[in-house]
């Protein structure tokens, strides 16, 4: 090998070292920019989503002027007789943040032996009012009626909200609806059967519900 070509490979040599330093810095910085590159990042957010329920609130007024939860003895009929009828009326306030179907139902029955209940028919009406309507139906609407019942026995009026006719469609907020509730005692058909009912009393719970 002559001097020559060792020289040459001596230069190629340093050639080599001198230039591995700057490819790796070449490298480390192509590194540092991908690296950097990949960090990027945008999102978008939708915070503070809510869901919050309604409600239902339901009152009545007995016929009076106070409303209540709960009122009692709007009827009190005495010394009734077959053939005797009558009617009165009280006002249900719906004053719920929801809308809702309102219907009408017996609850508590205490009935006589033999049934004065199964002869005590009644027929139920209800409309929509702008003020109340107290216990004389006075202002109690002659159209726009729901009938919820007619000439239904006290005996065999629904008792739940489910079986309940004549539901009443009640928007969201101050809602009156006005019921109207007629009742006659009937006759058994037979002289011993209605003097079998002398004395006699039954006792009805009625319940308006909104669902």
């Amino acid at each position: 090998m002559t001097d020559r070509t060792t020289a040459q490979r001596r230069r190629r040599r340093r050639v080599i070292r001198a230039a591995a330093p700057v490819a790796g810095l070449l490298v480390a910085g192509l590194l540092v920019w991908q690296g950097s590159y990949a960090a990027f990042s945008a999102t978008t957010a939708d915070n503070t989503n809510a869901w919050s329920s309604g409600s239902l609130v339901l009152t009545n007024n007995g016929g009076g002027a106070a409303y209540a939860a709960t009122t009692t003895a709007t009827f009190n009929e005495v010394n009734l007789k077959p053939g005797s009828t009558g009617f009165k009326c009280l006002t249900v306030k719906s004053a719920g943040t929801s809308a809702g179907s309102l219907r009408f139902y017996r609850t508590a029955l205490a009935d006589s032996a033999p049934s004065l209940g199964a002869q005590i028919q009644v027929t139920i009406d209800a409309a929509p009012v702008a003020s109340d309507v107290l216990v004389g139906c006075a202002g109690f609407p002659a159209v726009g009626l729901t009938n919820v019942t007619t000439g239904t026995a006290l005996t065999a009026l629904q008792t739940t909200f489910a079986a309940a006719t004549g539901p009443v469609a009640v928007a969201s907020g101050t809602v009156l609806t006005a019921y109207r509730i007629a009742w006659t005692f009937v006759s058994t058909g037979t002289t011993a059967g209605d003097n079998a009912l002398q004395s006699k009393t039954v006792t009805a719970g009625f319940t308006w519900e909104i669902q």
